[in-house]
């Protein structure tokens, strides 16, 4: 009888365990993570970014005196050089459409200089050379953003609005028959314009995001008028008053950028 007891009880136990075997290899597997959300254009970002100006200033220069203008040489001069800064913006989206406001302030080393001969068919007591350079130190933008996400990490857009800068301007004049002292006079000039442009940014990792970009930036007209210590006639009107030489410039500032740079966006 204990035989047959303890038999029953070792059976009974193999019909447990293999049941249990059974269990375990029918389990289920615990399901896997949730896909990371979807990449999002919206919301804040600041960024830095780098590039190159390729600027021009179509400058003319009258030369004057008290009998009136003698002559106006025009001429176009390049503005090119470095520059770098950074950006501040926000982005709402909606579907694959991107609606944003951006402002960014940069630094710059463009500039160059020409120069303007009034010859002595104009001024008798020449020839006279007037030397413009100019320096763009700095200028801003305020942008609208429109743009299209052609994939979730690509966006495409359009952008334009308010440009604003600081181009400093210098003349110096020499020249004269006997050669004359040369005459040097400076001007500083804040200007508010307009630029339109066009670029790409892409989702690098995280919060990270790069983009390039090209902006054309006009800032307007700028001039100044000089009066010199220099004579610059002797003959009809001056033979009974002293003719000093005078000049004024204009000039038209127009730039085209190219930079890249990289923006982090808050999530």
């Amino acid at each position: 009888m204990r035989r047959i007891l303890v038999v029953a009880g070792l059976a009974a136990s193999l019909c447990v365990g293999l049941a249990s075997a059974s269990f375990a290899k029918t389990k289920h597997p615990a399901p896997p993570p949730p896909p990371p959300p979807a990449w999002s254009w919206a919301g804040f970002y600041v960024g830095g970014n780098i590039g190159y100006g390729f600027g021009s200033s179509n400058t003319s220069v009258a030369f004057f005196d008290p009998t009136g203008t003698l002559i106006t040489p025009q001429n176009s001069f390049a503005m090119d050089g470095v520059l770098g800064g950074a950006q501040l913006g926000y982005n709402w989206q909606l579907d694959n459409w991107v609606l944003g406001l951006e402002t960014d302030f940069q630094g710059t080393t463009q500039s160059g200089n020409g120069n303007y001969l009034c010859p002595v068919t104009a001024c008798s007591a020449g020839p006279f050379v007037a030397n413009i350079s100019q320096q763009l130190q700095w200028f801003g933008t305020a942008r609208g953003r429109v743009g299209w996400v052609a994939m979730p990490d690509s966006l495409f857009y359009i952008t334009g609005g308010l440009a604003y800068g600081d181009i400093r301007s210098s003349e110096t004049i020499t020249g004269g028959s006997p050669p004359q002292p040369p005459a040097s006079f400076g001007f500083n000039t804040v200007r508010a314009g307009w630029t339109i442009g066009t670029g790409y940014e892409g989702h690098i990792v995280g919060n990270w995001t790069w983009k390039i970009e090209y902006l054309f930036v006009d800032l307007g007209d700028i001039g100044g008028t000089a009066l010199t210590s220099i004579v610059s006639s002797g003959v009809g009107y001056c033979d009974t008053h002293v003719c000093h030489l005078g000049t004024s410039f204009n000039s038209t500032f127009t730039d085209n950028i190219v930079r890249v740079g990289f923006n982090y966006k808050w999530p």
